[in-house]
């Protein structure tokens, strides 16, 4: 979940990080959907309503997940959820590797890790900006943890679940070639996850909030990328930060 390159080569338009929190979470569902589209690869095989379809019953099946989880198990914790359903989880500070920004992460069969610094930067990025309205360091990693735990549960679900079992098809018979919707997955687990802990914005929102603790141009372009495809409009009167 929510890695993102933080190479930027150009010079890049900087705003106010309070700014671009207040507009995404001005998105609607379908407006988000646009977005997961524009990183699908075979993006350009759906027309404009069948895209608003997939996004509409991605959601869906996010939150319906969601619902499902909670109704089993409705005096659980979340972390406690993780483990009923099987899954181990970790917090190091940092992960391994290099060249992305990675704030938390599932492997298959049974792995979810939450990287703690992400978690860190952002508590001190709520409190210098005053943006306890939005967030709280809780908050955030529940979502980060929900958010893998859909990817989990979509593993141990993958024959018969909505974003694994649906396909589009490539070429015609006989040369048949039916192939997955990616960013259906993608867009499912942030209703799961902004379902089961219960947030007023979508996650995809951390994409850009996390991001600019670590480069705020990889953000302000993550933001500028957001809006265009959803087809909103930033503030006209852009600050520096």
């Amino acid at each position: 979940m929510l890695r993102r390159n933080s190479q930027i080569q150009e010079v890049q338009k900087l705003y106010p990080v309070k700014q671009m929190v207040s507009e995404l979470i001005g998105l609607d569902e379908i407006q988000w959907g646009r977005y997961a589209f524009c990183h699908e690869p075979l993006e350009r095989k759906f027309t404009d309503s069948q895209k608003e379809e997939y996004t509409g019953k991605a959601f869906s099946c996010g939150r319906q997940e969601a619902r499902e989880i909670r109704g089993k198990y409705p005096s659980l914790s979340l972390r406690e959820i993780v483990k009923e359903c099987g899954f181990t989880l970790d917090t190091p500070d940092l992960p391994t590797g290099g060249g992305h920004v990675i704030f938390a992460q599932y492997t298959e069969p049974d792995e979810i890790l939450i990287f703690r610094d992400c978690v860190k930067k952002a508590a001190g990025l709520i409190e210098r900006e005053k943006l306890e309205h939005y967030f709280t360091e809780e908050k955030i990693e529940e979502l980060l943890l929900a958010h893998e735990l859909f990817h989990g549960i979509e593993y141990q679900k993958k024959k018969s679940i909505f974003t694994q079992t649906e396909r589009i098809e490539l070429w015609r018979k006989p040369f048949s070639n039916r192939s997955r919707i990616i960013c259906l997955s993608e867009m499912a687990a942030m209703a799961f996850a902004g379902e089961l802990a219960q947030s007023s914005f979508s996650p995809y929102v951390l994409d850009v909030f996390l991001m600019y603790s670590y480069n705020k141009e990889a953000a302000c372009a993550l933001y500028e990328e957001i809006m265009e495809e959803a087809g909103a409009e930033k503030r006209k009167e852009e600050m520096p930060c």
